[in-house]
């Protein structure tokens, strides 16, 4: 940290005059010519209907389209679905905007949206995608312009699912077919408002598309550039080297909000970190269920938020959110810090202090992810209990005691967030290489919130989602986060949809300042 700090400051005094020769460069044109954008990750993999994680999301949006949208108050609207109707509670119709391209030249129609859920259907990619959409059972071509969705039950959440960033982007058939699945995770074609026209891990190049259907961008290019350190993308930022950067560093935010030309901003993102629990790994005590609940109830969240994040991170009351509106449970009470009960309950587990608990993460692939675990191991220690952290690349749930995670709200109900990471299809759910088993209290509410319009139920059933995850532990929640971007100045850049952890680049998001 002092190494980062004395860099910064270096490069803050050297970087006066070159701040003054850029703070215009903006405002003098109506477009711009190159948006570079400087991001801690990017991924290898841009096909949207193989996996989305919170690296990818960030590009997809700007590459691609889905049917429908939730727009920025919380409405299901058209996109490429031009209108939609229910023929009965289990048959949504849908009518394709005409006129839409893709990249390639090549017109969106039925075809395209029925490949496009068929891959999802029949089990392609990583199932992050097939979990969201578990009541779809086909789709089918009514003609060029029309598709019918046919679920296998009635699904309250069906339009929400379709209007969620993580959902379904239409990719082209034909394309597809033709390149073959690899080939198309890093030469994408979508029909959104840019394309690829250059892919390298360390940099992606998109290119205004003259032929988009719908409003034009201001950007005429925009180069997503991969800076995993802090120190380069702030440096960057400061130089006029980059426009937009991400996570930056709680304790670096007033050092850049004093630099002159730059805008640092803060948004809530749906996005809650979390530590998933092996709850089947028999030859360790993290299958005992009073062990599990200690570890949750030995982590001071307050203290994590206040030392990691200040006032950019929350402590939350369950595994919720409160965009939920009316399935928000203001008064659930979530897992208290109460660490002599804690040191009860290790007791009464038969822990005998020889077992090493090991928290497996990617090294920063997480906001202070890295610290936050060596926190918790400390607070752990406290207790009783032996803890590491463990650095991988690769790893499954089933192979590791406790794996880092983040549960990001796909849409706004419980479906989209606590169900879909560990309801019955989830990575965690999985038979083979899962890490719990669900309980039978746990899949009844799941379904009741699928099958039920009943507000009153649904919300006696998101609480009962909730007791279950907080009682039985197959993970815990740390805290809400928050995304930290510097901006130069010159741009007017709504942050409303980062919140699902994109980073949008549409007309309506971002323009020159007058």
């Amino acid at each position: 940290m002092k190494r980062l700090k004395k860099v910064l400051f270096i490069v803050f005094i050297m970087s006066a005059l070159v701040s003054q020769i850029t703070l215009s460069t903006f405002a003098q044109a109506k477009e711009i010519d190159v948006l570079r954008v400087g991001l801690s990750n990017l991924v290898k993999d841009l096909d949207p209907n193989k996996g989305i994680g919170i690296a990818s999301i960030k590009v997809f949006y700007n590459i691609y389209d889905t049917l429908l949208w939730t727009d920025k108050d919380g409405e299901i609207v058209n996109r490429i679905g031009e209108s939609w109707e229910w023929l009965d509670d289990e048959t949504l119709e849908v009518k394709i905007r005409e006129g839409v391209t893709f990249h390639n030249g090549e017109e969106l129609n039925a075809d395209d949206v029925v490949f496009t859920f068929d891959r999802i259907v029949n089990g392609y990619g990583d199932g992050t995608i097939r979990v969201l959409y578990e009541t779809l059972d086909s789709v089918e071509k009514v003609d060029d312009q029309t598709v019918r969705f046919h679920l296998n039950r009635p699904d309250s959440a069906f339009e929400q699912r379709l209007g969620s960033i993580w959902g379904a982007s239409i990719v082209p058939k034909d394309y597809v077919e033709e390149v073959g699945d690899e080939a198309f995770q890093t030469a994408p074609i979508g029909s959104g408002p840019y394309k690829m026209v250059e892919y390298s891990p360390e940099k992606y190049v998109l290119e205004r598309f003259e032929d988009f259907w719908g409003e034009k961008p201001v950007a005429k290019k925009i180069e997503f550039i991969s800076v995993p350190e802090a120190s380069a993308r702030m440096t960057g930022l400061i130089t006029g080297e980059l426009d937009i950067i991400n996570d930056i560093p709680t304790d670096q935010v007033e050092s850049m909000k004093s630099q002159e030309g730059i805008q640092v901003l803060g948004t809530p993102i749906q996005n809650i970190h979390i530590y998933a629990f092996n709850t089947k790994k028999e030859d360790s005590i993290m299958s005992n269920q009073k062990f599990r609940q200690a570890l949750t109830m030995a982590i001071d969240r307050q203290s994590l938020v206040d030392s990691l994040w200040s006032e950019n991170a929350k402590n939350i009351n369950g595994h919720q959110f409160e965009s939920y509106g009316d399935l928000y449970i203001q008064d659930y009470p979530g897992v208290k810090y109460d660490p002599e009960a804690a040191k009860k309950l290790v007791e009464e587990s038969g822990y005998d202090g020889k077992e090493v608990i090991k928290i497996t993460m990617k090294d920063g692939y997480y906001s202070h992810g890295n610290e936050a675990g060596q926190a918790i191991v400390s607070m752990w220690n406290a207790i009783g209990v032996q803890a590491e952290v463990e650095y991988a690349d690769e790893f499954s749930f089933s192979d590791t005691d406790i794996r880092a995670w983040s549960s990001a709200s796909r849409f706004d109900s419980p479906l989209g967030a606590l169900w879909l990471l560990f309801g019955p299809g989830s990575g965690p759910a999985n038979e083979e290489t899962g890490s719990w088993v669900p309980t039978e209290e746990f899949i009844k509410a799941g379904n009741t919130l699928i099958d039920s319009k009943d507000i009153e139920e649904q919300k006696k059933a998101a609480k009962i989602l909730m007791e279950v995850f907080d009682t039985y532990v197959p993970g815990t929640y740390l805290y809400q986060a928050e995304d930290i971007y510097g901006i130069r100045d010159g741009l007017e850049w709504d942050l409303h949809y980062t919140q699902n952890q994109i980073t949008p680049f549409r007309a309506e998001d971002l323009k020159v300042a007058e």
